[in-house]
């Protein structure tokens, strides 16, 4: 095989043919690098779409359960406080007793158990869901506020991920940095506004002007 080279290489009749093969199966492997490639991105753009697209429909729908939820809540503690016995009892009670757990199922649902994020606001909305059904309305107010805020990190959460699997792997380090932010805010966050302890006056024996006051702390933080 090498004397055979070596000819091919040597004899100048040949040296052109020799040229023009190796031309030839540069430009095949260019091709087929090119077409493989090509196929590559192609494939990790359907993916990406596909994946954003189903993560920005599950991000508007876990916002309309928690809003939901938030109406359904203030429905159920505003009636209790205005109608008191007509109201406990009667099917209207019911319909709407009915609706905030409906709205309670498809939370928990929609939620991943093995996330912080997700755990505590499922403990923030069942409170709600205790408030609107026991307590009264600066209660139900203050688990709401509770609750709100910390869908707000579980959205942005999912935001953050979306924008991850777009930018791809080139951008790992950069959104590895973010998510280590993200989790330092997080625990400053749960020290603070965020902290679970605010749910614990609900049923405590606070009047109403206590938690509208504690409430009214939060929104100045």
């Amino acid at each position: 095989m090498w004397a055979w080279w070596s000819e091919m290489l040597w004899d100048p009749t040949k040296v052109g043919l020799v040229a023009a093969w190796f031309t030839g199966g540069a430009a095949l492997v260019g091709v087929v690098i090119s077409a493989a490639v090509s196929t590559i991105v192609s494939r990790r753009a359907v993916y990406i779409n596909a994946v954003t697209s189903e993560r920005s429909k599950w991000i508007e729908a876990l916002r309309d359960t928690i809003s939901n939820l938030s109406a359904a809540a203030d429905r159920v503690v505003t009636l209790r406080q205005a109608k008191a016995a007509d109201y406990a009892g009667s099917v209207e009670w019911a319909t709407d007793t009915q609706e905030m757990h409906r709205l309670m199922t498809d939370l928990v649902l929609r939620l991943n158990p093995t996330e912080p994020e997700a755990l505590n606001l499922l403990k923030a909305a069942r409170k709600l869901n205790a408030a609107a059904r026991l307590h009264s309305s600066a209660a139900g107010m203050r688990a709401d506020e509770v609750m709100g805020r910390h869908a707000q990190w579980v959205l942005k959460a999912e935001w953050e991920r979306v924008k991850e699997e777009a930018a791809g792997w080139s951008q790992a380090l950069r959104f590895r940095y973010r998510r280590w932010r993200r989790r330092s805010a997080y625990n400053r966050f749960l020290l603070r506004d965020g902290s679970l302890e605010k749910l614990d006056v609900i049923g405590a024996g606070k009047a109403d002007l206590e938690l509208t006051l504690l409430r009214s702390q939060m929104d100045v933080a």
